[in-house]
């Protein structure tokens, strides 16, 4: 796994600012710490999906996929891949020890984390992609619960089809937290080869992963 600086400064609002010295070194320092403490799990399975009067199903797992972003989304796919990544519980406790003794510490650790699970969900992106290039098909980019108006108490659901539980120890809140917290599910959808580099060529799978999340203020997206 890899933690991009940039990124962080980027998630602490740098805004292409370089940060000062000992901001630097502390970031240098929660990088080190949580690449340390991480234990990067994933899983990912595929299904067919189709159409039905109440959204998308898909095939054989009693999921049903509502909303008009999701709809826009996998527009054109016939199938989806299912995934769930964490960097582990270790994560969380590093960070809960720190906003006992260091906030800003705990902030750019928080931080950090952040990035290393998006590093780790591309890593599945690729991966998928990867085996789907050579079925003929390109991919999507992911999109997760909650994204859009698609509901964050799907999460439940795909935790349950996937067994994420007993697979690599991932659970879910009443209020549909995910423990341990620097986790993600997510969809990402597949269809017949029509663009470059194994990836979508419409709008919604552009390069951009703005484009596929309808957040109407949001500052990243705004830039």
């Amino acid at each position: 796994m890899y933690i991009d600086k940039k990124e962080v400064l980027r998630y602490l609002r740098y805004r292409g600012r370089e940060a000062d010295a000992a901001t630097g070194a502390l970031i240098d320092e929660c990088t080190r710490l949580c690449l340390n403490a991480a234990k990067p799990l994933f899983i990912y399975t595929y299904f067919d999906i189709f159409s039905s009067g109440e959204g998308i199903e898909v095939d054989g797992t009693g999921l049903m996929l509502t909303g008009k972003s999701i709809a826009r989304h996998l527009d054109g796919c016939g199938r989806i891949a299912l995934m769930a990544a964490t960097v582990g519980i270790a994560v969380d406790n590093l960070i809960r020890r720190a906003e006992q003794e260091d906030m800003a510490k705990a902030v750019i650790l928080d931080t950090c984390a952040s990035v290393c699970i998006e590093d780790l969900c591309d890593t599945v992106s690729r991966k998928v992609a990867d085996e789907q290039r050579e079925n003929g098909c390109v991919t999507t980019l992911r999109f997760s619960p909650g994204y859009g108006d698609l509901p964050l108490g799907l999460q439940s659901g795909i935790l349950s089809v996937l067994g994420a539980n007993k697979r690599i120890g991932l659970t879910l809140t009443a209020s549909d937290i995910m423990i341990p917290r620097k986790s993600v599910t997510a969809i990402i959808g597949i269809k017949p080869a029509g663009g470059a580099d194994g990836i979508c060529s419409d709008k919604q799978a552009g390069n951009d992963k703005c484009t596929a999340c309808d957040a109407a203020e949001c500052e990243f997206r705004e830039r």
